[in-house]
């Protein structure tokens, strides 16, 4: 036998030529990630699948405050892994996911400096990953990241949907446009000032390349690093990894060994692909709680909509400066807790939460700003909180407590240990926590405010929190949130978070158009779920004297029951007044009966900003559930139902939109009817401009 030298060995595997290539592919052949040296020892990576390239040739590298890494590398060595595994989620879409995938570890050295880089990159059959990784070494102790030099070099000029990016705030309106016009500032409404940034988007940022390729650009664990918008370059297509910053520039401070977050891109023939991905969570470490039998789903009503509709305050007296007038008096009153306690419990809804039951909400500023005005645990004098936990507790319902903390983490992060065990010893299990106005950060002086919601640090306190929070058995939504990366598969008591424009933007702005809920299931819940706050019966709203706009939901009730299964959260918010469900127990019912876990998800129909059918089935049993949703135009579907039990016949109970509903002129009518039906059969779904449809599956013994 011939020895194979060590060269031979190179030719063979990167190619002998000037450039030296290499790639990794998905376990089915299909997708592929290739890296290659250009002769100034540049790092650059390229995606494709099957014939179609989809990013072309795209810069890495780093500008160090002390040097650049951006060329001048030689690749050492270079190892390949395959993986394969299964694991169960404490909670989700799924019960039991396949982690598959072949791996490939580059490692770099820079000639000059001697520092050491290794890129790690992962090929799945539903998409493709890389993170950069600096390894212990002598010559690279603490140091500072000024710029990540990621490229996204998209090999043509797809449409994309996105929403302009800051440091501070996701909850943007959605647009759809080509790669090259994403931020344009003054083709696309934006606000002025630090609001919105010209040329930024938000990741996921979802395109479709075709009408058989759609991918998404996001990143997964983010930890300890700064959360990552995309800039568009203006250059071809080309948008570049652009990171929040310290108060001072800084992008990232950290230290060797270290791992950057993953860079990840979705792949999918469809948008439903994108929907069933799981590759965001596998890219997340295992579940790092041993015990999770505390980690339930559940739905929740509360003190929260009458708040943003102006029927009541937050505040006791005084709100923002002004005292309150009769008509909005205070909210989380304990007389209005039991009312919500006792609608929970006749309806079987585990929590109540209770927006505005402590100190502080009187001495506000005029933009949701403050310095120390809050405990987290004085009530108001209207609120006797012993007397709200003692009768929750006798009908078997819990109150979710909230925190808003004004972005004030000076004063309680150093809380939250305490906070979370005093609320788990009085039978608390959920904590809502909210991060309205700018972070301040080690100051004495009020009001002086530093840090950016989406930077370093603002990572580090979720984090701590979310970690806090398990030591203590706590279950958290957040409000104004770092985006999720995949986080729930290792803290799985990380339920929800907001992180988009919800349904509160419909009670005091120009409201979320009807193409939202079928854009929010391809770009924002492609990180994880959401809080919306849904189920609005009562969508035309009082209208405000300071309006110039009509103020209103714009949706039928249908589509609204509908988002309790399109719009995942495994703890969902049945949102509305409970009198408004009172007036149709019809239609709240499928909100009664909708579970919260489930063990499959299939995507039935989809199309971005269009259209969107998902049936999933309810952990445990055969039974399903179907949510169908569409845009401001009427449509009709036929819907095979081979998704249900070959064996099995099923009571399917239809909740319709009636007859002339629309979501503008007439939003109201639902119709139910119920009928028998087996995998064989299809279903006809007929959904009203701005509607929805929603059907519970039944297995019959």
């Amino acid at each position: 036998m011939k020895r194979i030298t060590l060269l031979a060995l190179l030719c063979l595997f990167f190619g002998c030529q000037s450039k030296k290539t290499t790639t990794v592919s998905s376990p089915n052949g299909e997708h592929q990630i290739a890296f290659e040296l250009n002769k100034n020892g540049q790092i650059f990576y390229q995606v494709s699948s099957g014939e179609q390239k989809i990013i072309d040739l795209s810069a890495l590298g780093f500008e160090l405050k002390s040097r650049s890494l951006k060329q001048g590398f030689q690749l050492l060595k270079s190892e390949t892994t395959s993986h394969a595994s299964q694991w169960k989620t404490v909670w989700g879409e799924e019960e039991m996911i396949d982690d598959i995938y072949n791996e490939i570890t580059l490692e770099f050295r820079q000639r000059k400096s001697n520092i050491l880089v290794n890129i790690i990159a992962r090929a799945f059959d539903d998409g493709v990953a890389f993170r950069y990784e600096f390894p212990e070494q002598k010559n690279l102790l603490d140091f500072v990241i000024m710029d990540e030099l990621t490229e996204f070099n998209f090999a043509g000029d797809y449409k994309a949907w996105w929403n302009f990016a800051d440091y501070d705030n996701y909850e943007k309106v959605y647009y759809s446009s080509s790669i090259s016009e994403i931020g344009d500032s003054l083709k696309f409404e934006r606000r002025v000032g630090k609001e919105e940034r010209a040329n930024m988007c938000n990741t996921p940022l979802t395109v479709e390349v075709n009408d058989d390729l759609v991918v998404s650009i996001h990143e997964a664990e983010l930890v300890d690093y700064a959360g990552m918008t995309l800039l568009n370059t203006l250059e071809n297509e080309t948008l570049k990894a652009n990171l929040t910053p310290w108060r001072n520039g800084d992008l990232v401070r950290t230290a060797a060994p270290m791992k950057t977050p993953w860079r990840t891109v979705q792949i999918g023939h469809n948008a439903g692909d994108l929907v069933e991905s799981r590759m965001i969570m596998n890219l997340n470490p295992p579940c790092a709680i041993e015990d999770t039998d505390w980690i339930k789903t559940s739905k929740y009503i509360g003190i929260w909509w009458e708040l943003h509709t102006g029927r009541t305050s937050w505040a006791e007296k005084v709100q923002f400066g002004k005292p309150l007038p009769p008509t909005r008096p205070h909210g989380a009153t304990t007389e209005n807790a039991k009312y919500h306690i006792d609608f929970a419990a006749k309806h079987g809804f585990e929590d109540v939460l209770i927006e505005g039951w402590i100190k502080g909400w009187d001495n506000m500023g005029d933009n949701w700003t403050g310095y120390g005005i809050f405990d987290w645990e004085t009530p108001a004098d209207d609120f006797d909180f012993e007397e709200v936990l003692r009768y929750g507790k006798e009908k078997g319902v819990r109150m979710m407590a909230y925190h808003e903390t004004i972005s004030d983490i000076d004063h309680y992060e150093p809380e939250m240990d305490r906070l979370y065990a005093e609320a788990r010893n009085r039978g608390i299990d959920a904590i809502k926590v909210g991060y309205t106005g700018d972070v301040n950060f080690n100051t004495t002086v009020p009001n002086s405010y530093a840090q950016h919601h989406h930077g370093q640090y603002m990572v580090r306190h979720y984090r701590k929190m979310i970690q806090t929070a398990a030591k203590n058995k706590i279950r958290i939504i957040h409000h104004e949130p770092i985006k999720y990366t995949g986080e729930q598969r290792t803290y799985p008591n990380i339920m929800a978070r907001e992180g988009a424009r919800g349904q509160e933007y419909n009670a005091w702005s120009e409201g979320n158009s009807p193409e939202h809920g079928v854009v929010l299931p391809f770009t924002r819940l492609l990180g994880g779920p959401m809080d919306y706050t849904l189920g609005i019966f009562e969508v035309k709203l009082p209208q405000r004297e300071w309006a110039k706009f009509e103020i209103r939901v714009r949706s039928t009730v249908m589509k609204q029951v509908a988002y309790f299964v399109t719009m995942y959260s495994p703890i969902p918010m049945a949102a509305d007044l409970p009198r408004n469900y009172e007036k149709n127990m019809e239609a709240f019912q499928f909100i009664k009966d909708v579970p919260t876990n489930w063990s499959e998800s299939k995507v039935l129909n989809a199309k971005i900003g269009d259209y969107f059918t998902i049936a999933r089935k309810e952990r445990g049993t055969e039974n399903w559930y179907l949510g169908s949703i569409t845009d401001e135009n009427p449509r009709t579907f036929s819907i095979d139902l081979d998704f249900l039990h070959p064996d099995k016949t099923y009571h399917a109970t239809i909740y319709a939109d009636g007859k002339d509903a629309h979501w503008e002129s007439n939003p109201y009518p639902v119709e139910v009817t119920k009928i028998n039906v087996t995998a064989k059969d299809k279903l006809s779904i007929q959904l009203a401009a701005g509607g929805g449809q929603a059907i519970a599956f039944k297995a019959l013994d």
